[in-house]
């Protein structure tokens, strides 16, 4: 009895202490780290992630990217008015651009969904709801090029295939997936993908194949991910859970697994798509949003809206949602945290050293610094601080916020 409760005492004691050195593990502790960085405008926090910077946004941060490079984040804002995209440099953490694109009719000038970088030649294309319309913007020359049509209907989503040939951009109230090539000069859609529900967010499987989250909606019966061959415009497979409501897709190329959550009943999934099945389920806190895979695949980040305010998903939570981080291989919950009112948008670096999250309501954009900041394998430095670490979806009426 008495080794039953010492070893109790020894767990509870040593579990804090070894949290405090999770971080950087054997190449510095947070301690060292904790006043240069406090110096340089982080802040210090008590448990995973230790340091964090916050920056005020304009109205309603959707989607958070950052550049190829890690050094720049590109904000898409929902709600402002006039206001495309808001661009922050990560060191030092500030605003540096704002993207006014302009609209025909200035009434429909805000719904800047979501966007995503071309390799290639790193330019950020991101879409506007109101008009079904994408733009280009040109870092290096700081140009944007005009929006084009993109033929569909309340355009959300848009993902690269691997190669960067072709583009896939999910439409909302038109329920398909528009495929551009991208290869020539200048996108030209090539083909259309007809979803059976509403569609949100997409992922590559190689550079044929494409996964399709499937949200559904007020009248939406069994949803769940339907996956395509994009060079036949064929539905191939769907893999349906009872009356979900699927919000975003990934998937993993070195371990040939999907993941994807549901925003009804808090559940991220885990697809193995060699076995055709699904293998995991992990229920998360409510209202699972953007999900984002590290470099090496280990750790997937969930951003959680939090539950819904009862008078209306579109005010704000009577919580703050949080950040949860899985470990893709046991598939377990390693840590959360509650971040601010509504956390959508979410995205990790290249190289595994920040985390960039949006908080929806409280019009903010937050950096964490989620590995060392030195010259070393990423994917290594992230892997060692996780390995120690230990509602119903509310449907409303048709509106701006619709299925936002």
């Amino acid at each position: 009895m008495l080794k039953k409760w010492f070893f109790i005492l020894w767990f509870i004691t040593l579990v804090p202490l070894a949290a405090t050195e999770l971080m950087y593990h054997d190449m510095f502790t947070v301690e060292q780290l904790k006043d240069s960085l406090i110096q340089k405008g982080w802040e210090h926090r008590t448990s995973f992630p230790y340091f964090k910077k916050s920056a005020k946004t304009a109205s309603s941060p959707k989607s958070c990217i950052f550049s190829p490079d890690g050094k720049y984040i590109y904000v898409t804002l929902l709600g402002q008015r006039k206001t495309a995209v808001q661009i922050y440099s990560v060191d030092p953490f500030e605003k540096v651009k704002t993207l006014y694109p302009g609209c025909e009719d200035p009434s429909n000038d805000y719904g800047y969904a979501e966007g995503v970088f071309y390799i290639p030649d790193g330019s950020f294309w991101f879409t506007r709801m109101t008009t079904s319309d994408y733009f280009i913007y040109h870092p290096e020359t700081d140009s944007l090029e005009p929006g084009r049509s993109t033929r569909g209907d309340w355009t959300k989503a848009l993902e690269f295939s691997p190669n960067h040939e072709q583009l896939a951009m999910s439409h909302w109230i038109s329920l398909r997936i528009s495929i551009f090539d991208v290869s020539g000069n200048g996108p030209r859609l090539i083909r259309n993908l007809r979803t059976s529900q509403i569609p949100r967010g997409v992922a590559w499987i190689g550079n044929d194949t494409l996964a399709v989250a499937l949200y559904g909606g007020a009248n939406s019966t069994d949803c769940g991910i339907e996956i395509f061959d994009v060079r036949t415009g064929k539905k191939i497979q769907s893999m349906l859970e009872h009356r979900s409501a699927m919000r975003d897709v990934r998937y993993d190329p070195q371990t040939k697994m999907l993941y994807y959550d549901d925003m009804r009943f808090a559940i991220v999934y885990k697809y193995d798509w060699i076995r055709r099945e699904t293998i995991a389920e992990l229920e998360v806190d409510s209202h699972p949003n953007t999900i984002r895979l590290t470099p090496d695949g280990k750790y997937l980040f969930v951003s959680c809206r939090g539950p819904n305010n009862p008078n209306g998903y579109t005010l704000p939570s009577p919580r703050d949602g949080e950040v949860v981080v899985i470990n893709t291989d046991s598939f377990t919950t390693l840590t959360a945290w509650q971040q601010g009112n509504q956390p959508t948008g979410l995205d990790i670096s290249a190289d595994g050293c920040y985390l960039a999250t949006t908080d929806f309501m409280d019009n903010q954009v937050n950096l964490y610094m989620i590995s060392a900041p030195r010259s070393v394998k990423k994917e290594n430095a992230l892997t060692m601080i996780m390995k120690n670490i230990g509602n119903i979806y509310e449907m409303g009426p048709r509106s701006f916020w619709w299925w936002w």
